[in-house]
């Protein structure tokens, strides 16, 4: 209760600041660059007129974060949850909006990444070091998507190349660290524009000595530190030409995880150790037919492999996901009288197939589909929607649709509402894996609403609440004594979220959320297990000196349940992150952050530890 007494004191502190500010700055008028997103709605439109949930995490935002990797940094905005086994390089499920990890889609520079034996994205093995921005689109997505962005979608744009600030053809950065739980990591990106090419190439390594990832009491505990080694490199390329574009992205990683597997009377020698390759890839071409009027090709693919074995032993359980595809689009945009129209056309397909140790009974699959937008926008009103239909050929058709609109109330005061629908494609182990599979599996559906505020207080001060409902029915669930997986949940979650930024002057600044779920299984009337129902989160950053900056986060999650009966739950925790960064000059900086810095001790995944107090120190030098 003192934690939740802290966090909402910090932002009724942040809102009487916000509301002073804008009454002493209700004469000025501030013209406030405008932010473009692409998630929300597979194209460029203008955040402040988004008729959905969309939060943006910056490259400066990124660098500035105590946080080592990416699961640590997205546990710290309103709407995602994290689920670890462990600490850095451990399977993490990421969820949204209180829907599984196989039910948020993600994706990287809008490319599938997942495995399609499990469903999930391996989000530690992607480094923060290639990331340039992330897009956070929450609720329903599949009419832009298809499978699986029931709970939303989250892009993970990599650096891209283009003009340095300074006006030079060519600028990058080195960093060099060192951490606790012992480790290191050594990073480096290059970026410029030479004859009209736009390139960036980064590449990283890091490596931890990590720490033991189970309770002692925990399944499978063996006494040790689980460590953890990653190298990865990304490449971005890009040319305009009289009559369009032509990129293509790549980014590719592996890494080595150590987790806890003892030795057992029926195996003497299971495996401990895994490799996980992610690889994602796109070429593409953006054709400008006129002004208004454009046509994009993309050939998609990428990669999700893991490799289980254990040192000095033979043998090893190999799981590889290929996915390759080609998407199609046309945009069009023309005006009538005071009105803007953009219609958008398009075609996706791709291939999924899969490697196992077991043999599936199918190992490929392919998707077809073609969708359609339409958005208006009128004086103060924006209205978007959206229809598309996927043809599967495991599971027949599915046809999602979303309607949402915006209108300016007042100067800078937008409101917001949306419905849309959404499904989850049965993955290969949900219909193949054999001896746990049913081929007769339907796609999971869901219908959600939502409404919400977002108010530009002053150019210094923005406030944004939403409430939710999601319906979804048709959940694929399992029970012992077989553990078939078979169609019947029903669920509903209902949510709040509300969040301020505030800058209080040229030093200082902060921002404060608080994120209410109540996730229920409707067959029960139980909440679910596993799902996240409080979390709050405050920051404050000062520019101590012009040389030295400073920021902490604090964290508060609340207790959940990790049973379906409801009988068992994990405790709440609190984290305070802090971080220093000193200036030396405009190209030398040294940064030290520490994550967890009270050492608490919590779980988000039963029988496995959280990272304790971790310590990074690096050093930057930029060219």
């Amino acid at each position: 209760m003192r934690i939740v007494l802290i966090a909402t004191v910090s932002v009724l502190a942040l809102n009487t600041a916000a509301n002073a500010q804008a009454q002493g700055a209700a004469s000025e008028s501030t013209t406030l660059d405008t932010i473009y997103v692409t998630t929300p709605l597979r194209r460029a439109s203008a955040l402040e007129r988004s008729t959905s949930s969309v939060t943006v995490i910056g490259e400066e935002e990124i660098r500035s974060a105590a946080s080592p990797d990416l699961p640590s940094l997205l546990k710290h905005y309103a709407g995602v949850s994290i689920s670890s086994n462990g600490g850095m390089g451990s399977m993490s499920n990421v969820q949204l909006r209180g829907m599984a990890s196989g039910q948020s889609l993600v994706l990287v520079n809008g490319v599938r990444s997942a495995s399609a034996t499990t469903g999930t994205t391996s989000i530690f093995n992607i480094p923060l070091s290639a990331i340039e921005r992330i897009e956070v689109a929450k609720g329903p997505h599949s009419a832009q998507y298809g499978a699986d962005a029931i709970g939303g979608v989250i892009n993970i744009i990599t650096k891209k190349g283009g003009t340095c600030e300074d006006g030079k053809s060519a600028c990058g950065s080195v960093t060099a660290g060192v951490s606790y739980p012992w480790g290191g990591t050594v990073s480096g990106d290059v970026r410029g524009q030479v004859n009209g090419l736009d390139y960036a190439l980064g590449a990283s390594f890091l490596g931890t000595q990590g720490y033991d990832f189970t309770y002692p009491d925990a399944w499978g505990h063996e006494p040790g530190a689980n460590g953890f080694l990653q190298g990865s490199v990304n490449l971005s390329l890009g040319k305009d030409f009289d009559w369009g574009r032509i990129y293509a992205d790549v980014l590719a990683s592996r890494g080595r995880t150590e987790y806890d597997n003892a030795p057992s009377a029926w195996d003497a020698a299971p495996f401990n150790v895994v490799d996980t390759t992610t690889l994602s890839g796109r070429i593409g071409a953006r054709i400008d037919h006129a002004h208004d009027w454009s046509s994009t090709v993309e050939l998609t693919g990428g990669a999700d492999m893991t490799r289980d074995f254990r040192r000095a032993t033979p043998g090893s359980d190999e799981f590889e996901t290929k996915r390759y595809g080609v998407l199609a689009t046309t945009e069009k945009t023309f005006e009538t009288d005071n009105a803007t129209h953009v219609l958008v056309g398009g075609f996706e397909a791709y291939q999924e197939s899969v490697k196992a140790p077991a043999a599936y009974a199918v190992s490929s699959r392919s998707l077809v589909s073609g969708f359609a937008q339409y958005s208006l926008e009128l004086g103060a009103l924006t209205f978007d929607s959206g229809v598309r239909h996927d043809y599967n050929q495991q599971f027949g058709d599915a046809t999602t649709y979303n309607l949402g609109a915006s209108y300016e109330l007042v100067d800078g005061l937008v409101a917001r509402a949306s419905y849309g629908t959404g499904f989850r494609a049965p993955t290969f182990n949900d219909l193949y894996y054999p001896g746990y599979d049913n081929p007769n599996l339907k796609p999971e559906r869901s219908e959600t609403v939502e409404v919400g505020l977002n108010w530009q207080a002053t150019a210094d001060t923005q406030i944004d609440i939403v409430a939710y409902q999601t319906w979804l029915r048709d959940a694929i669930v399992s029970a012992p004594p077989a553990y078939l997986p078979f169609n019947v949940g029903r669920a509903q979650v209902r949510g709040f979220e509300a969040s301020i930024a505030h800058r209080f002057d040229e030093r200082w600044s902060g921002r404060a959320f608080i994120d209410l779920r109540e996730p229920i299984d409707r067959s029960t009337g139980l909440f679910i297990q596993h799902r996240d129902r409080l979390k709050l989160g405050a920051e404050v950053s000062v520019a101590a000196t012009e040389e030295l900056d400073l920021s902490a986060k604090l964290l508060y999650v609340g207790e959940r349940y990790s049973n379906a009966a409801n009988t068992e739950k994990t405790k709440p925790y609190v984290t305070v992150d802090v971080m220093a960064n000193y200036r030396f000059d405009d190209v030398s900086s040294l940064k030290l952050a520490v994550e967890n810095l009270f050492d608490e001790q919590y779980s988000t995944a039963t029988g496995y530890r959280s990272p304790g107090r971790t310590i990074n120190f690096s050093y930057t030098r930029k060219f």
